[in-house]
């Protein structure tokens, strides 16, 4: 009996286990049923906004000489614009400028010189100003189909000041997108603007005739008859230099060297011999600055006429250069 009990025993615990791996089995199963759906709602703000962006961020108005003014596009700089973009804005804008003065190291001279408009050539220049101004130059509305609107700033005018030092002259120019309506603006971005400013030297004279008078043959005309050379708005020093051509009369000629040159003025006839090619009279013309934008100095001239001279009025061309 108690062999038959055990094996009894055995059967039904067999049997439980086989009942809690179908009960496992069932629940798997279920987990295989189809939901409804569900819906997420998302929202978002979308804020004004204008952007900028500028191209380009240099211009380069060349070689442009002191006391000078510049118009562009000239037959050497054929473009001197800026393209100012709302690169994915959604607001209208009106494109506003300052500026900063020209500077090279130690020296500089005004924002004001230069000028911008809204047109090529500029029929409306305005100068700059270090405050941001208005230029009425209107980015339209970008939109989802044109998500990038742009307008053009065209910079038409650069003037040098007299006596202003040669050097390689930078001003910076600052850009910003204003929707006044909307108190909404983009960043502030700057482009920098170039020009070199050469040394030069000008010239003016007075007086630019000098009249001896009467003189006999074979007399002397003290060297006292000035003419102050003048550099009118240049930025370096020069050098003077003379030369001249004969003496020509109503029946012949006598020599260039008849007539004679000083710094200084003289109660005689003395000095050094004018000649036919360009001599370096190390006469100095100092270096106008924007201070002192015209600076001078002297030569004196005297005649002396050889015997045997016939009469009649005779007349000698002088020559004067400023070499820097």
């Amino acid at each position: 009996m108690k062999k038959e009990l055990s094996q009894f025993a055995i059967g039904l615990t067999i049997f439980g286990i086989a009942a809690a791996f179908l009960s496992i089995q069932f629940g798997v199963l279920d987990l295989w049923a189809t939901s409804g759906p569900a819906n997420v709602v998302a929202n978002v703000v979308v804020g004004n906004v204008v952007y900028i962006s500028i191209s380009p961020n240099t211009l380069n108005f060349g070689n442009l000489n002191p006391n000078s003014i510049n118009y562009f596009p000239n037959n050497n700089i054929i473009s001197t614009n800026i393209i100012d973009r709302d690169n994915g804005g959604n607001l209208a804008a009106n494109i506003f400028l300052s500026g900063g003065n020209w500077n090279y190291g130690a020296n500089s001279f005004g924002v004001s010189n230069t000028f911008w408009s809204a047109n090529s050539p500029g029929t409306a220049n305005t100068p700059l100003t270090n405050t941001l101004t208005p230029t009425n130059i209107l980015i339209p509305q970008p939109n989802i189909i044109n998500p990038n609107t742009q307008n053009t700033v065209y910079f038409v005018e650069v003037n040098i000041p007299a006596g202003t030092p040669p050097g390689n002259y930078l001003q910076s120019v600052t850009f910003e997108n204003e929707n006044q309506a909307a108190s909404v603006y983009s960043v502030p971005i700057n482009a920098i603007l170039s020009a070199n400013v050469q040394g030069v030297c000008y010239i003016s004279l007075s007086t630019n005739t000098i009249n001896f008078g009467t003189v006999v043959a074979s007399a002397n005309v003290p060297t006292q008859f000035g003419v102050t050379d003048y550099d009118n708005g240049g930025n370096v020093a020069a050098n003077m230099l003379v030369y001249g051509g004969n003496w020509v009369g109503p029946t012949t000629t006598f020599g260039v060297g008849n007539t004679q040159w000083n710094p200084t003025s003289s109660n005689s006839y003395t000095g050094t011999p004018l000649t036919l090619n360009a001599v370096n009279t190390n006469i100095v013309i100092p270096a106008p600055t924007q201070n002192t934008p015209s600076t001078s100095n002297g030569i004196y001239f005297g005649l002396g006429v050889p015997g045997g001279a016939p009469s009649g009025t005779y007349t000698q061309n002088i020559i004067i250069e400023n070499s820097c």
